[in-house]
C-alpha cells in the first residue's frame, strides 16, 4: 500500500507547488504586473517569508490571514493550490509521470494548470488571459504533430487541426458578433481557436457539445439557488474547459458511442 500511496502523495505535493505558482500567474496577469519578484501581501505589500509559502499548509496555520497586518486571504490561494494537486494525481493515475509515458503526464498536468488559471480568471474577473490560451494552443498543437510525425499520419492531424480551429473560430465567432458581445465574450473566440489546436477535428466537436451541456446544467443549478439571476452572466470558460478535457479523457469512448448511436 505504501508503494502506492508514497508517489501520490509527492505528485499532490509536486501539483500543489505548481498551484502555487498557478496563484502567482492568475493575480500578475490581472495586475499586469511582471511574473518576477518575490510574493507580496495584496494589503500590506509585505514580501511573504519562505515558511508562509508552503501550498495549502501555510493558509491553514496562518488561518487565513497575513502574518503581518492581519488582512485576509482570498479562499483562492488554498483552492487553487489544492486543485492543482488533486488534478496532478488524476493526471499521474492516467499516465505514470516515472514510467515510460511521463511526457504524456506532464503535458497533461501543463493543459490542466494552465485551464485552471484560466477558468479562476473568469471566476472573479471576467477576463480570459489571450498569452495563456494562445501558448496553450501552440504547445498543444506542437504535441499533436510531434505524435503525429513518429506515430501517425502527420497530413491528417494538420487536416483535423485546421478544420477544428476553423470550425470553433466559427461557431463562437458568429454568435459573438451577431449577439454584439452579449451571448459570448471575444475571449471565448480564442478560447475556441486554443481548443482547436490542442484538439483538433472531431474532437473539438465533442468538447463544443459537453461545454453547453456541462454549461446549461450548472446555469440552471445556480438559477434554482439563487445564485444567478435572470440576465446575469455567467463565465463559460469554466464549462469549455470541462468540455476540453472531457474530449481528451473520454473522446475515444464518446465517438464510439456516437458512432453506434447514429450509424
Amino acid at each position: 500500500m505504501i508503494e502506492f500511496i508514497a508517489p501520490l502523495l509527492f505528485v499532490f505535493l509536486l501539483g500543489a507547488c505548481f498551484g502555487s505558482f498557478a496563484n502567482v500567474v492568475v493575480i500578475r496577469l490581472h495586475e499586469m504586473s511582471s511574473l518576477f519578484g518575490r510574493s507580496r501581501c495584496m494589503s500590506c505589500q509585505r514580501k511573504l517569508r519562505p515558511k508562509h509559502m508552503v501550498p495549502v499548509f501555510s493558509w491553514l496555520m496562518l488561518g487565513g490571514k497575513c502574518a503581518d497586518c492581519g488582512a485576509k486571504i482570498h479562499f483562492q490561494y488554498p483552492l487553487v493550490e489544492f486543485a492543482a494537486g488533486a488534478l496532478a494525481v488524476v493526471t499521474a493515475l492516467r499516465a505514470n509521470p516515472f514510467g515510460a509515458n511521463f511526457a504524456q503526464f506532464y503535458f497533461e498536468l501543463f493543459l490542466l494548470l494552465a485551464l485552471l488559471i484560466i477558468v479562476v480568471m473568469d471566476f472573479r474577473w471576467k477576463e480570459l488571459p489571450v498569452e495563456i490560451m494562445a501558448a496553450v494552443g501552440l504547445i498543444g498543437v506542437g504535441w499533436r504533430i510531434g505524435n503525429a510525425f513518429f506515430f501517425g499520419n502527420l497530413q491528417m492531424t494538420a487536416y483535423q487541426t485546421v478544420i477544428g480551429v476553423a470550425i470553433a473560430v466559427i461557431f463562437f465567432g458568429c454568435q459573438w458578433f451577431f449577439s454584439r458581445g452579449r451571448w459570448l465574450g471575444s475571449g471565448d473566440v480564442w478560447f475556441g481557436a486554443m481548443m482547436g489546436l490542442v484538439l483538433g477535428w472531431p474532437e473539438t466537436g465533442i468538447a463544443i457539445y459537453l461545454a453547453y451541456i456541462f454549461g446549461g446544467v450548472g446555469v440552471a443549478a445556480l438559477f434554482v439557488l439563487g445564485v444567478v439571476k435572470k440576465g446575469s452572466r455567467v463565465p463559460f470558460a469554466p464549462a469549455l474547459a470541462l468540455g476540453l478535457v472531457s474530449a481528451i479523457w473520454f473522446g475515444d469512448a464518446i465517438r464510439n458511442w456516437l458512432g453506434a448511436l447514429f450509424l
